[in-house]
């Protein structure tokens, strides 16, 4: 190494280790010690397998891969961590010497003739980082290349939490659709025997016209599930990053679907699960690291630097090389407020992000709560809605069974069926709000 290469570097790692960078701190806040929501959900080991394993469905699993690979929220939450890195490459050529290069031709007129010479140089500049604003600003490009890694894993949660509900709604609907159009079958049949009754002159019209209304609901309700089902695979379908016409839609029974039950942790980790959580505090380390950048900016930087030149004159003429060492100081006197304006800025842009970072903590507890809140409903509504899926199915036996022998007639017994329909209806309701509430629960907890 050249000897004034060698001094440069000595010098630089001599004097570059003062730093005007403070020491990062958390921003102090109360950390409830536990949950105030009583649920039915197990304090126990951390969960291992992705919320949307968790319900055993194989077609579902696939699903979410796809989404994962094809997803374009995702594929531009990739760019821009790549672009996060690339600055953060930027930042950190300040801490390394730059180089250039370059040549030029020279003429020596002389009595002896016309000679020639081409001339070849090199500048070499490196700024000793005294006050760590260099290092300052590496670190904080870093930081943001790791709070846009966080940004994508907060996106991917967000992503698999609404395919997994979706996938889950469709496979409802589909449900929802089935037990319908069995309770318009129903329904019609009741139509049927009431307009043979009302021939007879047994029943009058109006009792014709009330069976004709609950038969226009029904149908009504149909083309409403259908629609809601056809939504919700669109939306599926942009989730997956296909177009809706040429969109598979989910096919599995319901009943394929398992109601997981959901492991619940402390309070304080969800500083360190959460990745939304996690992203504004790699945010809050660059803004830190900032405020040494500015800081640094009101002192004097030395910036160093050699001078090479290799001449070569002719052909066998000896080759002659130059190399100088020169050092420049350089020290703010005046800068019109830009300094103390820039460290004001950067300093309210912490204390800004220190609010966020706050306020992002409180909103994970509040939908922590929230979603157990929601699973300890959504359970007993369906614990509720089963019991009542039993009783109509037990009324419905009965019914049968009295039809059989003769002793009530097909309408009653077609009643007792229209009642176990609306309660499976409810029951597939209820499952499909539970599986949404353990998502949520799941994506609240940040995994």
């Amino acid at each position: 190494m050249p000897q004034p290469l060698l001094l440069l570097t000595l010098l630089s790692l001599t004097l570059s280790a003062c730093s005007l960078t403070s020491d990062y701190r958390r921003p102090q806040m109360a950390i409830p010690e536990d949950w105030s929501v009583s649920s039915p959900v197990l304090q126990s080991q951390q969960e291992t397998l992705p919320f949307w394993e968790a319900l055993e469905n194989e077609d579902l699993n696939r699903l979410v891969e796809v989404v994962l690979a094809r997803n374009l929220d995702l594929q531009a939450a990739l760019h821009r961590i790549e672009q996060a890195r690339a600055q953060a490459r930027v930042a950190g050529a300040g801490l390394l010497p730059v180089v250039d290069a370059g040549g030029g031709l020279s003429r020596d007129y002389r009595d002896s003739g016309n000679d020639a010479s081409w001339q070849d140089f090199a500048i070499l500049s490196y700024e000793l980082d005294l006050w760590g604003k260099n290092r300052s600003q590496a670190q904080a490009a870093q930081y943001r290349t790791e709070a846009s890694r966080y940004d994508r894993e907060a996106l991917q949660l967000i992503v698999t939490a609404d395919a997994t509900v979706l996938y889950t709604r469709v496979l409802g609907f589909s449900e929802r659709i089935r037990i319908a159009e069995d309770n318009l079958k129903n329904a019609e049949d009741v139509l049927r025997i009431i307009e043979a009754r009302y021939r007879e002159g047994s029943v009058s019209a109006l009792e014709v016209s009330q069976q004709k209304v609950a038969v226009n609901n029904i149908r009504a309700a149909l083309i409403v599930l259908v629609e809601q089902r056809s939504t919700t695979q669109n939306a599926l379908a942009i989730l997956l990053g296909q177009a809706p016409q040429r969109f598979d839609a989910p096919t599995a029974n319901f009943s394929s679907l398992r109601i997981p039950q959901a492991s619940l942790r402390l309070p304080a980790t969800l500083l360190t699960s959460r990745p939304d959580v996690q992203s504004l505090e790699a945010g809050l380390l660059a803004a830190n690291a900032d405020i040494g950048v500015a800081r640094a900016a009101f002192f004097p930087s030395l910036q160093l630097g050699t001078d090479g030149t290799l001449a070569a004159a002719g052909f066998g003429d000896p080759t002659t090389a130059a190399l100088s060492l020169a050092a420049n100081v350089l020290a703010p006197i005046f800068s019109g407020g830009r300094l103390e304006g820039n460290l004001e800025d950067v300093t309210a842009r912490q204390k800004e992000l220190a609010a966020q970072y706050q306020k992002t903590v409180l909103t994970a507890f509040q939908e922590v709560e929230d979603a157990l809140a929601a699973r300890k409903s959504t359970d007993q509504q369906a614990r509720l809605f089963r019991e009542s899926v039993q009783e109509a199915q037990n009324a419905y036996t009965i019914a049968k069974v009295r039809f059989d022998a003769g002793s009530i007639d097909y309408l009653t017994l077609l009643e007792t069926q229209r009642s176990l329909s609306l309660a499976e209806d409810d029951q597939v309701v209820a499952t499909v709000a539970q599986i949404e509430a353990f998502v949520r629960l799941r994506k609240a907890l940040g995994s």
